[in-house]
């Protein structure tokens, strides 16, 4: 089944299939749904908060300021989101959802639990559980050096 000499190699190339299929499901739900899939993730994080500032949006979410920024300026135009500054120092801006973006986000969950990109009907709750488990097991075990490289 597998070269058990080129586990690691094997785990990459996993990984990188999974990537490659992430990115064809958020050009499919783009085309769909006029939404990507960083734009929903971005969504569910401001939901879930309720007013969360850009750098913990961009913590949260793993994705550049840059890439951040044009998101929320995307959900923006889209009416979904806006920007509030803080009562207390100006300087803060945190992002908010708007009713047209709630009942979006309310429906979008929905939309993927109906139309989700792996056939979750070959999963159990607790299979999925143990999925996420394992992928976070990876995520925490990369090589603090790795971890250091800036990406943008």
């Amino acid at each position: 089944m597998y070269d058990k000499d080129h586990l690691c190699m094997n785990l990459i190339l996993n990984i990188r299939k999974i990537n490659r299929l992430l990115d064809k499901y958020t050009k499919y739900l783009n085309q769909k749904y006029n939404i990507t899939l960083p734009q929903l993730i971005c969504l569910y994080e401001i939901k879930r908060e309720g007013s969360i500032n850009l750098t913990e949006l961009t913590r949260r979410v793993n994705l550049n300021n840059s890439a951040i920024t044009g998101i929320v300026d995307r959900l923006e135009l889209k009416g979904y989101v806006r920007r509030v500054k803080s009562g207390k120092d100006r300087r803060i801006i945190n992002i908010e959802l708007t009713e047209k973006g709630t009942d979006f986000v309310d429906r979008s969950f929905q939309v993927l639990e109906d139309d989700c990109f792996f056939e979750k009907n070959k999963f159990d709750e607790q299979a999925i559980v143990n999925l996420i488990k394992s992928i976070q097991k990876i995520t925490d075990s990369f090589d603090p050096e790795v971890k250091k490289i800036e990406i943008n």
